[in-house]
């Protein structure tokens, strides 16, 4: 096999990831959890990094799942940011997300958090984000819905 030298993006990846890549896809155990996960990421997903913003606990949950278990995506690599208005109490909101994600209150990053203009909210603790992100499963991810005609394009 010929010895090709790093571009500048792979030896960014490697700096970044000394001890290789921090996932290993498998969704050969859950197909139809891997088609939810990508199904979440193409509809509500950022289309750069493995991020996904909902205040709905239910598909926030399932697709942590999805980067749990078919990608099995290293736990310390997953953050979250919770994006409220500065009438809801931060604190009661990160708790709330704290438990239904399973991320430690010191993974959470510094809130977006905006001017409440009134109205009525839908989701009394926010929007959460999950921040995560690596350019290898991005491209596994577009392939696998190249794959299954759901491209993101």
């Amino acid at each position: 096999m010929p010895n090709r030298s790093l571009t500048r993006s792979d030896s960014i990846y490697k700096f970044r990831n000394p001890n290789g890549d921090p996932f290993h896809y498998n969704p050969k155990n859950n197909q139809e959890l891997e088609l939810i996960g990508l199904i979440l990421w193409t509809t509500e997903g950022d289309r750069t990094q493995l991020s996904l913003s909902n205040g709905n606990p239910t598909i926030i949950k399932k697709y942590l799942e999805f980067l749990r278990k078919v990608c099995n995506f290293h736990e310390e690599k997953i953050k979250a940011v919770i994006h409220c208005h500065d009438t809801l109490p931060y604190k009661d909101c990160i708790n709330y997300w704290s438990r239904i994600t399973e991320i430690p209150t010191n993974r959470f990053t510094k809130p977006y958090i905006k001017k409440d203009h009134g109205g009525t909210r839908k989701y009394p603790y926010g929007i959460i984000r999950i921040a995560a992100s690596n350019i290898k499963l991005v491209r596994i991810f577009n392939e696998r819905l190249k794959e299954i005609e759901l491209s993101k394009d």
